[in-house]
């Protein structure tokens, strides 16, 4: 019997191109806001709004299942949306789009884990992978700007960091990591890649068969890394 794997924000490419890679090792649910696209046989879609109502459902409903949850990936994030660019300057700062900024790429995230982790199994190897982003890196800040996601995805590290301490206790045998895909050619990155030169912009397929890549060959012992796409540690 596979083991059971947790995708959220499924309907993103990143997340959509990794399932083919987690569905031949796990079953999987594929959980996103709205109907899923088309997924491999086997995978199971889960709409959920993201409430904690809804998450702690979500917990219940898994832990009436026979296979053990011994991975979630996390691809739940925002780095513009319509009629609201990342922002360039301190003085296009407000509060609603601030607001929107945490509440997807930190508190959702953190909620996730919240739910997820203490169902996981403690006697047996467990992953769980939120994705980040390199530009979150406080010390790695030489541009500016992108106030709002930068500040979001850092906050995102420190939860995860802060998270992988106290889950080393509990859960000796969970790694839990931040990771960065690169550049990727999806609806997210798209307003901002038309200058990038082709060998740094990534297709979803090869970033998931990357992230794989370092997924697969994690352990107990990487837990609290902030990673990069090709297994390097990126600074905080």
């Amino acid at each position: 019997m596979k083991p059971l794997a947790v995708v959220f924000g499924a309907n993103s490419a990143i997340a959509q191109a990794m399932i083919a890679h987690v569905h031949t090792a796990y079953h999987v649910l594929a959980v996103s806001r709205h109907e899923s696209m088309a997924l491999p046989e086997g995978v199971e879609p889960v709409q959920c709004d993201y409430s904690e109502s809804a998450l702690q459902a979500l917990t219940q409903r898994i832990q009436q299942r026979d296979e053990p949850l011994t991975f979630v990936f996390c691809a739940v994030g925002v780095l513009h949306r319509e009629g609201s660019m990342p922002e360039k300057k301190l003085a296009e700062l407000n509060s609603e789009q601030l607001t929107h900024y945490f509440a997807i790429n930190s508190i959702l995230p953190a909620l996730i884990l919240k739910h997820l982790i203490p169902i996981m199994p403690r006697s047996e190897p467990t992953k769980a992978v939120v994705l980040s982003a390199k530009i979150a890196g406080i010390s790695d800040n030489r541009l500016g700007g992108w106030y709002g996601y930068r500040a979001s995805k850092a906050a995102l590290n420190m939860l995860i960091k802060t998270a992988s301490i106290e889950l080393a206790r509990s859960h000796r045998k969970l790694c839990l990591v931040a990771l960065h895909p690169g550049t990727t050619a999806t609806p997210l990155s798209q307003p901002f890649t038309r200058s990038l030169p082709e060998d740094k912009l990534f297709t979803p397929a090869l970033t998931s068969e990357r992230l794989w890549s370092v997924i697969e060959g994690l352990g107990p012992e990487d837990t609290g890394r902030f990673l990069h796409w090709d297994g390097s540690d990126l600074p905080w």
